[in-house]
C-alpha cells in the first residue's frame, strides 16, 4: 500500500511539472510538421472552385492547368477566391493565404497550425518567410506543394532554435506552379512560452 501510494504521489508531481512547464522542452520531430500527415481536402474544394470560375471564362480549354493560369484568366478568378475564402468557404480565412499577404500566429509548445495557398500558384517560384516577433520556444516550418491530384511533395524547412531571439527567416522554394502552397508550422519547447510570428509568401 505504501509502495502505491509513493508512485501515485511520483505521478502526480510529475504530471504537475509537465503541466506548469518545469519539464522544459517538448521537442517536436519533422514528422509533426510533415506534408504528408494531412489530407488534401481543403486543396481539392481551392482547385474545385478554381476551375470551375476558369471554365466560365474559357469553356472548354484544351489545357485547363495552362490557361487558367494564364496572367489574364489567374487575374479574373483571384477575386472570387478571396471573397470565398474570407467568407470561410475553404475552412477557418486565417488558415488562407494568398500571395502578397501576411497572416499571424501564437502557438504554443506541441501546437501547429497549418496555412494554404487560396489559388493555384501562377508561378514555378514564391518566397515563404517567417518572421518570429516573441516568445522563447521554437519552432519547424515546412513547406509543401498540393498537385490538382492530391499528391504533397515537400519543398523545404526552416527552423527556429528555442531561444528568445527573434528576426526573419526565409526560403525560396521552386516546382509549384499549378500547385497549392501549404506551410506548416509546428512549435517545440516550454509548455509555458509561446512561439509568435508573420508569416508571408511573395513572388
Amino acid at each position: 500500500m505504501k509502495k502505491l501510494a509513493v508512485k501515485s504521489i511520483f505521478g502526480l508531481v510529475f504530471a504537475i511539472a509537465l503541466g506548469f512547464g518545469f519539464i522544459p522542452s517538448m521537442d517536436q520531430s519533422a514528422s509533426c510538421a510533415d506534408c504528408n500527415n494531412d489530407d488534401a481536402t481543403v486543396a481539392k474544394k481551392i482547385y474545385d472552385k478554381f476551375t470551375e470560375e476558369c471554365a466560365k471564362l474559357i469553356p472548354n480549354p484544351k489545357i485547363p492547368e495552362k490557361v487558367c493560369i494564364a496572367v489574364q484568366t489567374y487575374n479574373k478568378i483571384l477575386p472570387t477566391l478571396k471573397q470565398l475564402a474570407k467568407d470561410n468557404r475553404f475552412g477557418p480565412g486565417d488558415r488562407i493565404l494568398f500571395v502578397g499577404e501576411a497572416q499571424n500566429g501564437n502557438l504554443l509548445a506541441g501546437t501547429n497550425r497549418t496555412f494554404q495557398a487560396g489559388a493555384p500558384s501562377p508561378k514555378n517560384t514564391m518566397k515563404v518567410t517567417v518572421n518570429k516577433t516573441d516568445g522563447g520556444n521554437g519552432a519547424l516550418v515546412k513547406i509543401c506543394a498540393i498537385d490538382i491530384n492530391g499528391k504533397l511533395t515537400s519543398l523545404g524547412s526552416i527552423k527556429f532554435d528555442e531561444n528568445n531571439s527573434t528576426g526573419a527567416k526565409s526560403i525560396d522554394v521552386t516546382g509549384i506552379e499549378g500547385k497549392i502552397v501549404r506551410v506548416e508550422v509546428a512549435s517545440f519547447g516550454s509548455a509555458l512560452k509561446k512561439f509568435k510570428y508573420t508569416l508571408s509568401t511573395s513572388q
